[in-house]
């Protein structure tokens, strides 16, 4: 199992409009660094040896060298363009990798994995062939149809994390599918291809920063970190 290559592939393709800021999310500041810099630390720090795609929306690769030139090296290893969807990105991504070893696939804007859970990604990917880590839902929630609701059970449902791993040699071809509005995530697509993945435990602190309250909340755990 360590034996195995390691890479990670960051997923900053978006230009993130629901943080309602000119900034694109991944850049916005936290601690005197831009967000996807501290994303990338936790992954330089859980797997020193596995290079980091980043994959960015064209329109932003100018901001990103000059934040480069500020701030320091991200810690990405190459920076590749981002497509339509997300689904495009990872590809664009992949393309670049062997066709053999293991992929973890992280958002740029979740900047608060543990290395334990990056590390664990990695070696249940091994085992397994597909790893994500899901937490469980911890709000009621509701089934919404048409006009109205139903009331659902939470313990049928588990919300879905990234980073989520997996042998490269299964994913590749998974992508040299068509794209369909059902890819909401990694897993979605390895699944459409016939393989099954497999869960291993989240973390609630590992937030994605989508909206200004996620912001707030990232500063304060990291301020703790």
């Amino acid at each position: 199992v360590l034996s195995v290559s390691r890479h990670v592939i960051i997923v900053a393709g978006g230009t993130g409009t629901r943080m309602r800021t000119k900034t694109a999310k991944q850049f916005l500041m936290i601690k005197g660094l831009p967000l996807m810099w501290w994303t990338l630390r936790r992954f330089q720090e859980a797997t020193p040896d596995a290079p980091i795609t980043l994959v960015l929306h064209e329109s932003l690769f100018d901001e990103f060298r000059q934040l480069e030139a500020e701030h320091g090296p991200s810690g990405a290893t190459s920076v590749v363009k981002g497509g339509a969807e997300r689904f495009h990105s990872v590809l664009n991504g992949l393309i670049t990798l062997p066709e053999e070893g293991l992929v973890a696939i992280h958002d740029a804007v979740r900047p608060l994995p543990s290395t334990d859970m990056i590390r664990q990604s990695f070696d249940t990917a091994a085992l397994h062939g597909g790893a994500i880590p899901v937490v469980e839902l911890t709000d009621s929630i509701r089934m919404v149809s048409s006009d109205t609701s139903i009331s659902v059970n939470r313990s049928d449902y588990l919300s879905v994390q990234t980073p989520q791993s997996f042998d490269l040699s299964l994913l590749k071809p998974a992508y040299s599918t068509e794209f369909s509005p059902a890819f909401t995530d990694d897993a979605s697509v390895f699944e459409a291809s016939g393989h099954q993945v497999h869960h291993f435990p989240g973390d609630p602190i590992n937030i994605k920063v989508t909206t200004p309250k996620d912001l707030v909340i990232a500063k304060a755990l990291l301020g703790l970190s």
